[in-house]
């Protein structure tokens, strides 16, 4: 008997004229590890909500969905607390306590549980997620991935039978990603729960799962073993969604077994290498700085550019570009300072530590600045400096023309009731480019996450700032849509805006960017073009830098290896 069984499900939101999912069935059995991924907007997230009806958004139902043969909407608000733990992707949206261990106990206290059972099981899973050193500690004061980590523990303790997160890791730097998900994959095998989540990083998740479900346009495309379903996924629109490994792969035709993790995929590629008869792949492949600085090219995608590629340096009357409300030549002006930051110290409290720590920073105008490093490092503390909403209580910050902040929770810009109301301010040109005409009569907070990126950033566009400050921007989009938004930002940066990018995709920095910087506590520690900054790291570095280092010299990005 299947643990989980969804027959015909379809759901619509009330603001919305087309079902979210339309005709979903598939089934679930006990201790599955199930990934659902999919664009932005294809259903993944109303699916999962409609599995705890406690959370399930309103609009119109049709279908079941049946728990061990049990209608799943019949479960109490208490069987549903017992048995299905959610995580959401947010993680401060899921925090209700001060303290770590008031956040841990609180489902067990709202349950009705002695306060001896409470303390001991508190403890344990304090023991078991290895957080006994934050038992005291207050929430606000977690980095993201400490306070996912909290989430979880507290979600846990409840001894549920089905988990489901919904991009869990969104906010997470790539090593506290990873651990992240270890820890899920080990209560998956320690405890046989089912596991059921939704992620856009399959690179290394897919390593963990049994089951793979493929949705697109509310629809289930492909459900099944994860390698049946690449072969077939592979040759769909969906292919760019599918792990990077397994796309190398696909790209040069090969045989056998498809690689998934970075580690096979660095197997297959030594083995590729060392069979392959062609040696055009890599003789093409002649990296030099000269030849990475000198030109950068996009592929063109109809909804978003008219343009093939960007030569750095060349004449700007070569170029073709959108008008984004910046002069389309800046000649004279493109080595000029526009976001300069001397000796800045910064503390949230005046007895508080600093977290901001002797911070310098230069960005001229037209370029794309990535800021990468770990969680609670002060990346967004460094964007909300620049903004203006904090202040640093030495050093100078200063900031030549109208700021555009893109915040890492962009549901604090939105205001209205409909995503038309949002974007009034926004040209229809922009709009179009970013194909947001059918979210126009969608009220925001029904939109995905990804979808909610896409809106608060046209809304910023719409005031049209000469900088950008963009804190995770790629936070809940497909691969897809990044392709879509990076030339997209450079399209920006050709017509003179100077954008200052917070991220922890470090393939879509890696791509796009000009230069990145490393935060490391409170301070950039070390900063370079894009080419040797990922070349030279070790860890915080692409996928195909690590995948390909070490046999073929100078690939960083996807492009390299196609």
């Amino acid at each position: 008997m299947a643990h989980i069984e969804i027959k015909n499900l379809s759901f619509k939101y009330k603001t919305s004229e087309k079902n979210s999912l339309s005709d979903v069935s598939f089934t679930i059995n006990k201790g599955d590890f199930v990934v659902l991924c999919g664009k932005s907007g294809c259903g993944k997230t109303t699916l999962l909500r409609c599995l705890k009806p406690n959370i399930m958004p309103a609009g119109k139902t049709e279908g079941e969905i049946l728990l061990e043969s049990r209608n799943i909407e019949s479960l109490t608000d208490r069987e549903q607390a017992k048995k299905i733990g959610f995580v959401m992707q947010n993680p401060e949206y899921q925090i209700v306590t001060d303290k770590v261990w008031h956040e841990l106990a609180f489902g067990l206290e709202s349950m009705g549980e002695k306060n001896e059972i409470i303390r001991s099981k508190v403890a344990e899973i304090a023991e078991y997620f290895d957080i006994t050193d934050l038992y005291n500690e207050n929430t606000d004061n977690l980095s993201g991935g400490q306070k996912q980590l909290v989430n979880l523990a507290a979600v846990m303790i409840m001894n549920p039978e089905i988990l489901v997160l919904d991009e869990p890791t969104s906010q997470l730097d790539p090593i506290a990603a990873e651990r992240f998900m270890d820890i899920v994959s080990k209560i998956n095998e320690d405890f046989g729960i089912t596991v059921i989540i939704s992620e856009h990083r399959l690179d290394y998740l897919l390593k963990y799962a049994n089951k793979l479900v493929v949705m697109e346009d509310g629809k289930l495309v492909q459900c099944g073993c994860p390698q049946e379903v690449l072969r077939e996924a592979l040759n769909m629109e969906v292919s760019p969604l599918m792990p990077i490994p397994s796309r190398i792969f696909n790209g040069h035709n090969g045989a056998g077994q498809i690689p998934i993790s970075t580690k096979e995929g660095r197997s297959w590629l030594i083995n590729y290498i060392s069979d392959s008869k062609d040696e055009s792949f890599f003789s093409k492949r002649n990296f030099t700085e000269e030849k990475s600085s000198e030109y950068k090219s996009y592929k063109k995608d109809e909804n978003l550019s008219e343009c093939k590629s960007y030569k750095k340096d060349g004449d700007s009357n070569e170029r073709k570009s959108l008008n984004w409300g910046c002069p389309t030549s800046y000649n004279n002006e493109k080595n000029m300072s526009v976001v300069n930051v001397k000796d800045v110290w910064f503390r949230y409290e005046k007895t508080s530590i600093d977290f901001i720590k002797g911070l310098n920073l230069h960005i001229n105008k037209g370029e794309i600045f990535s800021i990468i490093g770990g969680n609670g490092t002060g990346k967004t503390t460094t964007t909300m400096l620049l903004s203006g909403i904090l202040k640093p209580y030495r050093g100078k910050i200063k900031v030549k023309g109208k700021i555009g902040f893109l915040p890492q929770d962009v549901q604090i810009l939105f205001e209205q009731e409909s995503v038309m109301e949002e974007l009034k301010k926004v040209d229809k040109s922009l709009i179009e480019k970013m194909n947001l005409q059918k979210l126009l009569n969608m009220h925001p907070y029904d939109l995905s996450g990804g979808e909610q990126q896409k809106v608060a950033l046209a809304k910023v566009l719409g005031e049209k700032p000469a900088v950008l400050l963009l804190d995770e921007p790629t936070k809940g989009i497909d691969n897809i849509y990044k392709e879509q938004l990076g030339i997209l930002l450079r399209d920006l940066a050709e017509n003179g805006k100077t954008i200052i990018l917070v991220s922890h995709d470090l393939d879509f920095c890696g791509e796009y960017s000009d230069r990145c910087g490393l935060f490391a506590q409170g301070s950039l520690i070390s900063e370079d073009t894009a080419r040797e900054f990922f070349l030279n790291n070790r860890f915080y570095t692409t996928t195909i830098a690590k995948l390909a280092r070490g046999i073929i010299d100078g690939a960083y990005k996807m492009e390299d290896m196609l």
